[in-house]
């Protein structure tokens, strides 16, 4: 009887160290559980915000390209302006120089003129 007693004992003391272990493995456990479960919710978060900033690179990208294009659209629009005005600089220069040698002739025909108009006086003169 004293052994049946001391092995009730015995497993009782074992049973209560055993069941203060597993409650302290089980709140161990419970513990890495709610660990988990907010790691998991992070990581979704997180996830949620990396697919947000890709979409935003994506949309900034988009955006950067249109930028490009229009910046080449106006570079090449810049390009055509200079080539007319190049072409306007030319033409000026060639209407300058007929101009200055128009007026040249105008000089000359005027000075002729004014030649023949005092001849003219002259022949005049000496006829009335």
């Amino acid at each position: 009887m004293l052994e049946l007693l001391g092995g009730i004992i015995i497993g009782g003391v074992a049973g209560v160290a055993l069941k203060d272990k597993l409650s302290g493995a089980g709140a161990a456990n419970e513990r890495n559980k709610r660990e988990m479960e907010s790691l998991y919710a992070e990581n979704e978060k997180f996830s949620k915000r990396n697919k947000e900033l890709e979409r935003q690179v994506e949309d900034l990208l988009s955006e950067l390209n249109k930028v490009r294009k229009k910046t080449k659209d106006a570079d090449d629009a810049h390009d055509d302006l200079e080539d007319d005005l190049d072409k306007a600089k030319k033409e000026l220069k060639s209407l300058r120089l007929q101009n200055d040698e128009l007026a040249h002739r105008v000089k000359e025909y005027k000075n002729t003129c004014e030649a023949l108009e005092a001849e003219i006086s002259m022949l005049k003169q000496k006829i009335g």
